[in-house]
C-alpha cells in the first residue's frame, strides 16, 4: 500500500538548559568512526489520540520530554566536523539542535497489516532531510512522530552510528519515553559520552601488543575478525595470482543489479526453547543462550539458500558488547561504540553437514576470544588503518544481537506501549538483525537478493537438525 503523508512542522529541539561543561568536542574512536552512516528504526503504538489536525498535548509533551532528555545526552544535539590536524571524525557539541517533525497521515494502522514486517511506504514515516556535503552541516539525530486517523501514533528515529552504538541509542530512546510518561527523569543513569578510557587504553604506553602499525587494515594478522575477512578475496586469488584487484572482481560480492529483499522471518519461544534443550541434551554443550542457537540456525539458512560452491570458505561475524570486557571496563553506561566482531570461518560444506551444536560450540569459542587484549588489538586495527573493510559479500553473514533491547517496554504516555518495531535498510542491508517478536518468539530481519528469498525462507522453517 501507499501513505500519504501530510508534513505539519519541522523544528530544532535543543537542550533546555544550556551547560557550559557540556559545550565541547568529542574525539571519536575507530569503532565509532567506521560507520557513521544513519540508522533508522519506527516504532508503532495504537494510542488513544485523535488526529484533529491540531498539535495534541502529548506531542508537546514529547517535545518538551526531548528537550530536558538533550541536557545530559547533548552530543545528540551536536554536529560531526573534522579535525583540522589529524583529519579524523570528530563531535563538536554545539547545541545545533535535533531536527523533529510532525505529520499526519488519513490511513490507520490496522491497514499496514503485520506492522514488524519491512514495506517501502514505510521509508515517509522518517525523516529524510536532504544531506549537506559538509558534515557540520547535517543534524545526528532525526525524530518523526506521524498521527494516523485510528489515533494511533509512529516515532520514526534516525541516528548516526558514530554518534552511538545499539546500546547506548536504545538507552537514549528509553530515557526520552521515560520522562515523555511523566516519570522522574533523576531516577535515570547519567550517560557517559567521552572516548577517553577507550583511547587511552588502546595507545597507554603499559600496553604492549603485536605491531599495528601497518598501512591495510587486513595486514592485522592477530585480529581473527579482520583476518578471516581477508581470506575470502585470498582464496580466489589463490587460482589467480595476477592483482588483488583481481581477486576482489572474483568473490562473492552482492550483485549491485539485483534487486535486495528486506526479509522478516518468525519463530516462536518453545521452538528455540526445544532447540536449546535438545542441544544441551546431547551432552556436546553446556550452556546455549537464544543468540547462540539463532545465530547458527540464520547462518546455516542463509549460506544453504546462496548455493555456495561446497569448498567457498564463509564467515559469520556477530557483535560482541566490549564494556564488561575491556579493562578497566567502560560502564554500562558507556553510549559510544563498544561492539568488536567475533568471527568464525569455515567452509560450506563443513557448515551444511556439521550439526547444529557444533556450529553453536563455533559461536560460543568466538565470543571467549574477546579478551581484553583482542578488544584492544581491534580497536587499535581499526584507529591506525588507512582503509575499513570489503564491501558486502555473499560469504560473509553478519548477525546482530538486538534481543537485548526491550523496545516493548517503551511508554511514552500515550495509553498502550509499543505496537510494532522495525528496522529500515542499513548501511550494510544484508546484515540479519535478531530482535523479539512483541507477539511473542523471535524475529529474524535481513536483506537478501530476490532470486533467494524463498529458498531463504523454506531453509529457516526447517526445523530437522542433527543435534
Amino acid at each position: 500500500m501507499d501513505l500519504e503523508i501530510t508534513l505539519k512542522e519541522t523544528i530544532t529541539v535543543r537542550p533546555s538548559e544550556l551547560q557550559a561543561a557540556n559545550i565541547q568536542t568529542i574525539e571519536l574512536s575507530g569503532l565509532d568512526r567506521i560507520s557513521p552512516a544513519m540508522l533508522y528504526t519506527i516504532f508503532f503504538f495504537k494510542s488513544q489520540l485523535k488526529n484533529d489536525g491540531e498539535n495534541p498535548i502529548e506531542l508537546e509533551r514529547a517535545k518538551r520530554a526531548l528537550q530536558r532528555v538533550l541536557v545530559s545526552w547533548y552530543p545528540a544535539a551536536g554536529r560531526f566536523k573534522f579535525n583540522e590536524t589529524t583529519g579524523k571524525l570528530e563531535i563538536d557539541c554545539n547545541n545545533k539542535g535535533v531536527t523533529m517533525i510532525t505529520a499526519e497521515t488519513e490511513s490507520k494502522l490496522e491497514e499496514l497489516g503485520c506492522l514488524h514486517e519491512y514495506k517501502p511506504c514505510y521509508e515517509k514515516l522518517v525523516p529524510k532531510l536532504c544531506q549537506s556535503s559538509d558534515v557540520s552541516e547535517n543534524p545526528l539525530v532525526l525524530v518523526q512522530i506521524t498521527s494516523f486517523a485510528c489515533g494511533g501514533i509512529s516515532i520514526g528515529l534516525g541516528g548516526s552510528h558514530a554518534l552511538f552504538d545499539g546500546v547506548g541509542a536504545f538507552k537514549f530512546l528509553a530515557s526520552w519515553a521515560y520522562v515523555s510518561s511523566g516519570k522522574d527523569e533523576s531516577d535515570l543513569t547519567f550517560p557517559n559520552h567521552s572516548r577517553d578510557a577507550l583511547l587511552h587504553a588502546i595507545s597507554s604506553p603499559n600496553y604492549s601488543c603485536p605491531d599495528t602499525s601497518a598501512a591495510s587494515i587486513y595486514e592485522q594478522d592477530h585480529v581473527a575478525a579482520i583476518q578471516d575477512l581477508y581470506r575470502i578475496p585470498m582464496q580466489a586469488m589463490a587460482s589467480d595470482d595476477r592483482c588483488w584487484e583481481t581477486a576482489l572482481s572474483k568473490f562473492g560480492q552482492i550483485d549491485p543489479q539485483g534487486e535486495l529483499v528486506l526479509v522478516t522471518l518468525s519463530v516462536k519461544k518453545v521452538v528455540v526453547d526445544a532447540w536449546k534443550g535438545m542441544a544441551i541434551e546431547s551432552g556436546k554443550l553446556t550452556r546455549c543462550s537464544t543468540f547462540d542457537v539463532l545465530c547458527a540456525h540464520v547462518w546455516k539458512a542463509r549460506v544453504m539458500a546462496l548455493k555456495l560452491h561446497p569448498s567457498t570458505n564463509i564467515c559469520l561475524q556477530f557483535p560482541v558488547d566490549s564494556r564488561s570486557r575491556l579493562r578497566p571496563p567502560l560502564g554500562e553506561n558507556f553510549t559510544g561504540n563498544a561492539f568488536v566482531l567475533a568471527s568464525v570461518s569455515c567452509s560450506v560444506k563443513d557448515l551444511l553437514k556439521e550439526p547444529l551444536h557444533q556450529t553453536i560450540q563455533r559461536i560460543q569459542e568466538a565470543k571467549d576470544v574477546i579478551t581484553d587484549e583482542y578488544i584492544k588489538l581491534y580497536a587499535k586495527a581499526l584507529e591506525y588503518s588507512s582503509d575499513k573493510f570489503f564491501p558486502s559479500m555473499r560469504e560473509l553473514t553478519i548477525i546482530t544481537d538486538w534481543l537485548r533491547f526491550p523496545f516493548h517496554a517503551l511508554d511514552f504516555g500515550w495509553g498502550p506501549r509499543l505496537s510494532g518495531a522495525v528496522l529500515l535498510a542499513t548501511p550494510v542491508p544484508e546484515t540479519a538483525f535478531l530482535m523479539l517478536d512483541l507477539e511473542g518468539g523471535y524475529l529474524v530481519r535481513l536483506g537478501i537478493e530476490k532470486k533467494h528469498v524463498q529458498n531463504l525462507i523454506n531453509n529457516f522453517n526447517n526445523f530437522d537438525f542433527n543435534y
